[in-house]
C-alpha cells in the first residue's frame, strides 16, 4: 500500500488484504464455530462493505483519487522495507509458547508498523483512516496467530467496531470536505492558534 499513488489501489488492497484474513480465519478454524462466524463476518464487514462505502464516499464527496504523502514513493518504499524487516526482526521475541502460528506474529508486526506510517506520512484523511484500518488488521492478525482466537463476542465486537470507526469517520471526513472545501490534514494545520 505505501508504495501506490491511488485511492482505488489502496482500497482494493485493503479489501484484498481482509478477504485473505478472513480466509486465514476459516482455514484455522478447523470446525470452531466462533472461529468460522468470525471469518465470514470479516469477510463480509471489512472486505465488503466497508470497501463499497469508501468508494461511495469518495464518488459522493468528488474526492481526488490521488494518494498525496509527506513522502516521496522511493523514500516511502525503502521506510516502509525498514520496518518490515525490523518486524520479522523483533517478531520472533513476541510469538508466545502454544502460538496457533508462530510464522505470522513477524508478518503482523510489519503489518501494524505500515499501517503507522501510512496513518503518519499521508495527507488525505482517508488515507489516514485506511492506515488505521491496516494496523488494526495487523493486530487481528496478531490475535489469529498467538491465540486460538478470541471469544466470538469480541471478535465480532471489533468488525462492527471497525465499521462503525469507518462510518463515523465518513461523516467527520464529509463535513471538513463540506467546511473546508478538502481534506488534506496538511493544511488544516494552519488552524492552530
Amino acid at each position: 500500500m505505501v508504495g501506490r499513488k491511488s485511492l482505488d489501489a489502496w482500497i482494493r488492497l485493503y479489501a484484498l488484504q481482509n478477504v485473505l484474513l478472513a480466509l486465514l480465519a476459516l482455514v484455522l478454524a478447523e470446525g470452531e464455530r466462533h472461529l468460522v462466524l468470525a471469518g465470514v463476518a470479516l469477510l463480509l464487514i471489512k472486505g465488503v462493505f466497508i470497501p463499497r462505502y469508501l468508494f461511495w464516499l469518495l464518488e459522493r464527496l468528488g474526492i481526488s483519487h490521488e494518494v498525496e504523502s509527506y513522502l516521496s514513493i522511493p523514500l516511502s518504499l525503502l521506510l516502509g522495507g525498514v520496518l518490515v524487516a525490523v518486524g520479522f526482526r523483533v517478531g520472533s521475541s513476541f510469538v508466545l509458547e502454544g502460538a496457533r502460528l508462530p510464522e505470522a506474529v513477524p508478518v503482523a508486526l510489519g503489518l501494524i508498523l505500515l499501517g503507522m506510517l501510512s496513518m503518519a506520512s499521508r495527507k488525505k484523511a482517508v488515507t489516514q483512516v485506511l492506515g488505521f484500518l491496516a494496523l488494526e488488521n495487523g493486530v487481528f492478525l496478531l490475535a489469529l496467530a498467538e491465540t486460538h482466537g478470541l471469544p466470538l463476542f469480541i471478535e465480532l465486537g471489533v468488525a462492527l467496531d471497525a465499521f462503525a470507526a469507518v462510518v463515523l469517520a465518513g461523516v467527520l471526513i464529509s463535513r471538513i470536505q463540506s467546511t473546508f472545501g478538502h481534506i488534506d490534514t496538511a493544511r488544516m494545520r494552519d488552524l492552530k492558534g
